[in-house]
């Protein structure tokens, strides 16, 4: 059925946050964790307050690449969103905040969750600890630190006279070039994001679907989900449809001032680049006699399930194909259809584990009608991703000795999402897929970057791209070389629902 853009929900863009379905543009970004001392004070503050709506950010973004069609020159592109916790809410005195339903993660925080997680014990973080009087967070971000600092001086201070004070900061930069938008492990990062149904004028879609694709798609594989998913007020998926295009329920908010918001969820996670590295070579050498022989960069990617370039091992199954890498149009044009017993890309591969597409649990030879019920399941767990990478780039001693220098601490990912259901979203995905190793399939393995588990080592299957022969995937362990360090839980409302506090 070709898709019709006016079935579509309009987005009152002025109303939104920016980082929410649009992203703030950024090379640079702080997360400042604040408290409120005086309430009266903050909702003033608030009410003057330049948040970077969407509008804006769309904005920013049609310039940012009218300016790419000239040169490279980065273009200026300051913003500022917020987002409070549940403590926070409660003490602006948001009208019936203290009767949500539905919102126990968030009513409790990231730390009550740890034993459904995985997460290490909260007496291990480094940052975010369970505080009471962690209230909220500023997202400030801009083209460079300068531009930022400039954010926090013209629209933030003075803190004291706005009602607020700065408990912590994390300080998240772009890698530089030519790894630009790739995490520091090295693969391209954010390359699989939800397309969303939805229009910004009447008849004007917000993702547009490419010439030549497909109805249900924006980009070429990036299927569009009804935005629900991602900012209440909106339809969402219905995970028992027979396809995934079928229009599910409005999600309506826990409470009425959530309307046109969304809940954020922010995480740290330390990166150990060179061990993560000694570790790739190890498995490859693990690698049994008679087992598909995958060499080092080979067997990153099979952990992954991309290369890199951002190429994923469906279309480039045994070397790295930059032609459809990150930032062309076939990155996402992909499904698992054809490698349903993970010779080519293993079912605990990253992407795979985060993203399984038309995988089915625990069946390898599904019939079509299954597939689709299995996608619209699917896609009503997928998040809005706004992560950026901290910390220096790796270091000649580092890379020689095979250690991370400073403890372990010194890089990383700050890792957000955004979603309407933090429980049936992030939560499922990292308990259900992420951390469960027979899923998709029995056998398959912890997912090796962003997996947990009780265990220090963690089973994962590999794949056979060469043979392909099922005798011939290996069976390895694997340590985990991703620590979460420490997060929480928030809620970034409309600008209006902010206003009239």
């Amino acid at each position: 059925m070709p898709r019709d853009i006016t079935a579509e929900p309009l987005f009152p863009v002025d109303d939104i946050q920016g980082d929410i379905l649009t992203g703030l543009p950024k090379r640079h970004e702080h997360l400042m964790f604040f408290t409120i001392r005086d309430a009266a004070s903050f909702k003033a503050f608030l009410k003057s307050l330049d948040l970077t709506s969407m509008k804006t950010c769309l904005k920013d973004r049609d310039t940012i690449a009218a300016q790419k069609a000239i040169n490279d020159q980065l273009v200026p592109t300051p913003g500022l969103n917020i987002a409070f916790s549940f403590s926070g809410l409660q003490k602006l005195g948001v009208p019936q905040v203290s009767a949500m339903t539905g919102a126990e993660a968030y009513k409790n925080g990231m730390a009550s969750r740890q034993a459904t997680l995985l997460d290490p014990p909260q007496a291990q973080w480094k940052t975010l600890k369970p505080d009471a009087a962690l209230h909220g967070v500023f997202i400030v971000t801009g083209a460079s630190h300068a531009e930022v600092v400039d954010v926090i001086s013209l629209r933030l201070a003075p803190a004291q006279t706005n009602g607020w004070r700065l408990l912590s900061e994390e300080v998240g930069t772009v890698r530089p070039e030519p790894v630009v938008g790739h995490e520091h492990f090295g693969y391209a990062d954010g390359v699989s994001q939800p397309g969303v149904r939805g229009r910004i004028a009447a008849t004007t879609p917000f993702h547009p679907t490419v010439a030549g694709g497909q109805d249900n798609q924006a980009a070429l594989g990036q299927d569009l989900l009804w935005p629900g998913e991602f900012v209440f007020g909106f339809p969402g998926q219905n995970p028992g449809a027979p396809s995934f295009e079928i229009k599910g329920p409005d999600k309506a908010p826990p409470i009425p001032f959530m309307n046109h918001g969304a809940y954020l969820v922010v995480r740290r996670l330390a990166q150990f680049v060179p061990e993560f590295n000694a570790s790739v070579k190890a498995a490859s050498a693990a690698v049994a006699t008679g087992a598909d022989q995958a060499d080092p960069v080979l067997m990153g990617a099979q952990m992954v399930g991309r290369w890199k370039s951002g190429a994923a091992l469906i279309n480039a199954p045994t070397e790295d194909d930059r032609s459809v890498g990150d930032n062309t149009p076939r990155a996402n044009a992909f499904e698992f259809g054809d490698d349903r017993q993970g010779l080519v890309c293993p079912w605990a591969a990253h992407v795979r584990k985060a993203y399984p597409r038309d995988d089915v649990r625990h069946d390898v030879t599904p019939d079509e009608t299954t597939v689709s019920a299995a996608e619209a399941f699917t896609q009503s767990h997928r998040m809005m991703r706004r992560g950026i990478a901290f910390g220096p780039e790796l270091t000649e001693d580092e890379a020689l000795s095979g250690l991370s220098a400073n403890g372990k601490q010194t890089r990383g990912l700050l890792f957000k999402c955004y979603v309407t259901s933090i429980e049936n979203q992030f939560e499922f995905v990292q308990q259900q897929w992420a951390n469960v190793a027979d899923f998709s399939q029995e056998l398959s393995g912890i997912d090796p970057i962003i997996g947990q588990s009780v265990s220090t080592s963690r089973p994962f299957r590999g794949a056979a791209p060469f043979s392909k022969d099922l005798a011939k995937k290996p069976d390895l362990s694997l340590r985990s070389f991703v620590q979460m360090q420490g997060g929480e839980y928030f809620f970034a409302p409309s600008i209006p629902a902010l206003k009239a506090l």
